[in-house]
């Protein structure tokens, strides 16, 4: 009797062991599984506008000298980045007064002076109120990479079935995102440079005669591990 005894105290025992497992299964969320984080946090390209606007008085531009390097920032980034032409917007009731005409000319000067003289330059007028003061709007597009919100809403610690949380290698791809500076890169890769192909018939030719194809280096760049240690 002793040993049922036992038996039934272990069995019991048991029997509460599977019912709290049970019940702490129940309890546990369920986690969804997410993507590579590539996926999740996409690199986005996408195209913007870059605007400027300078109010012309009656003599033309008077511009400080903050204002003329601001513009020939602005200037400097469309040699660099701009894809397409360059606006010059004038306002409708400005469009042949003395001054409007200088601005537009010196602005001219500005891109010849910087390479840009065989630019795309495009004029057209906006509507304005008469009497309503306006500015001369200078603009071109851009490729531009998109921000990545990387704000965490949930507990890294909030995990049942060991997968990685949907945040992860965000601040990865954003960062990647800040440090690319022509995102031309991600949808069409650079020309590639026709081939050599007098190199390309010596290093065969080296080939099929069984002697080395590399090139030799100069003396100069042949850099020995031994080089300067003490005996």
């Amino acid at each position: 009797m002793k040993v049922i005894i036992m038996k039934s105290a272990s069995f019991r025992a048991g029997l509460v062991g599977m019912i709290t497992a049970a019940s702490l299964a129940a309890c546990a969320p369920s986690m969804p599984t997410y993507q590579n984080y590539a996926q999740n946090h996409k690199l986005t390209v996408a195209e913007t506008v870059e605007r400027m606007e300078l109010y012309v008085r009656p003599q033309g531009l008077d511009l400080s000298a903050r204002d003329r390097s601001a513009m020939q920032g602005f200037v400097n980034l469309y040699g660099n980045e701009g894809d397409g032409g360059f606006y010059l917007n004038v306002p409708s009731n400005a469009a042949g007064a003395p001054g409007m005409r200088q601005a537009q000319a010196e602005i001219q000067n500005l891109l010849m002076r910087s390479g840009l003289s065989s630019a795309p330059i495009q004029t057209g007028q906006y509507q304005v109120p008469p009497g309503a003061p306006a500015p001369l709007v200078l603009s071109f597009r851009r490729l531009a990479m998109q921000p990545i919100n990387c704000a965490m809403g949930d507990d890294l610690t909030r995990t049942t079935n060991n997968q990685a949380y949907y945040n992860f290698g965000c601040a990865n791809q954003a960062n990647f995102a800040a440090m690319i500076g022509d995102p031309r890169q991600l949808i069409e890769p650079y020309a590639a440079a026709p081939p050599n192909a007098t190199r390309r018939t010596i290093g065969f030719d080296k080939y099929v005669e069984g002697e080395d194809p590399s090139s030799a280096l100069p003396p100069r760049q042949q850099v020995s591990s031994t080089a300067g240690t003490a005996n």
